[in-house]
C-alpha cells in the first residue's frame, strides 16, 4: 500500500533523549511551583512562649522591629497578632512630653454650665493614652471650639491627634467655623480666659443623647428631637428588627 502524500510530524525527527530532557525539565518546574505555593499558603502558628513574649514586650517602648527579631516573626505579623490580642502601644515620646508639661502647669479655668474647674491634665484618657469622649471631655472641647482655637492647637493642648479632635467635633455637632480667623496659639497662659465668640456660642445648644448619655450640640433652628450616634443608630435598628442581643 503506497501513500502519494506522505505527512511527517514535526517531532518525529527529534531525538528521544532531547524529548526526555524537555519532559524532565517541565516536571521539575511544575514541582518547584507547587512547592513554592504550598510554602506561601502555610503559616506557622504562634506558640505560647511567643505570645507571652509579645504580651510582655509590645506595651513597652521597644521598637516593633526589635520585638519581631526577638520572637522570630515579621513586624507585620507582630502588629497583626498584637491587634488580635487587643494590645496597645504606649504614648509616643512627643505626646509623653506634652502630657508631662500639662501636668506641671496647673490651670484652673472657669467652665460654664456649672462644670467644675479643670486643669490641663484632667482630660479623661485610657491607660494607653486614648481619649475618652464623655460629657466632661466634650464640654472641654466645646469651650475651646467656641473660643476659635484651631484643631491643631486643641489637639496639642489635650495631647491628642489632629484627626481625633476633628472627628469628635463633627460627631458632637459643633458648628462650622468657616470664615472665622482661628487661633493657632493661646494669647495668654490660660486658653479659657479668651472671650467666647458670640456667634458660635449662640449656635451651640447642649443636649443629651438618650442612648449614649453623652452631650451633643445642635443649632437653635435644628428641630431634631433626638440625637443618635453611630452605635446608637445600630442599637435602634436592632431594636426595630426585634433583635435585643
Amino acid at each position: 500500500m503506497t501513500f502519494h502524500h506522505s505527512m511527517v510530524l514535526p517531532w518525529a525527527n527529534v531525538p528521544t533523549e532531547r524529548i526526555s530532557r524537555l519532559l524532565t525539565g517541565t516536571k521539575v518546574l511544575i514541582e518547584r511551583k507547587e512547592t513554592s505555593l504550598k510554602r506561601s499558603n502555610t503559616r506557622r502558628l504562634w506558640s505560647q512562649d511567643e505570645t507571652n513574649a509579645l504580651v510582655k514586650c509590645y506595651p513597652t517602648d521597644t521598637a516593633i522591629t526589635v520585638i519581631a527579631e526577638r520572637i522570630g516573626r515579621t513586624p507585620q505579623a507582630v502588629t497583626n497578632k498584637a491587634k488580635r490580642l487587643g494590645l496597645r502601644r504606649p504614648l509616643t515620646l512627643k505626646r509623653q512630653r506634652a502630657a508631662e508639661a500639662r501636668k506641671n502647669q496647673l490651670i484652673a479655668p472657669k467652665l460654664d454650665q456649672g462644670l467644675a474647674s479643670a486643669t490641663l491634665g484632667v482630660f479623661p484618657k485610657t491607660a494607653s493614652g486614648r481619649a475618652i469622649w464623655n460629657t466632661h471631655s466634650l464640654h472641654l472641647l466645646a469651650d475651646l471650639w467656641k473660643r476659635l482655637y484651631s484643631p491643631a492647637f486643641i489637639s496639642e493642648y489635650f495631647g491628642l491627634k489632629y484627626n481625633t479632635v476633628c472627628m469628635a467635633a463633627k460627631r458632637a455637632g459643633l458648628p462650622s467655623r468657616a470664615g472665622f480667623t482661628l487661633l493657632r496659639k493661646s494669647p495668654t497662659e490660660n486658653p479659657f480666659s479668651v472671650a467666647e465668640n458670640a456667634t458660635l456660642a449662640s449656635q451651640m445648644i447642649a443636649r443629651t443623647c438618650g442612648i449614649t448619655n453623652t452631650v451633643f450640640f445642635q443649632h437653635p433652628k435644628d428641630r431634631r428631637q433626638q440625637h443618635y450616634s453611630y452605635l446608637g443608630s445600630r442599637l435602634v435598628e436592632k431594636r426595630a428588627s426585634g433583635c435585643f442581643h
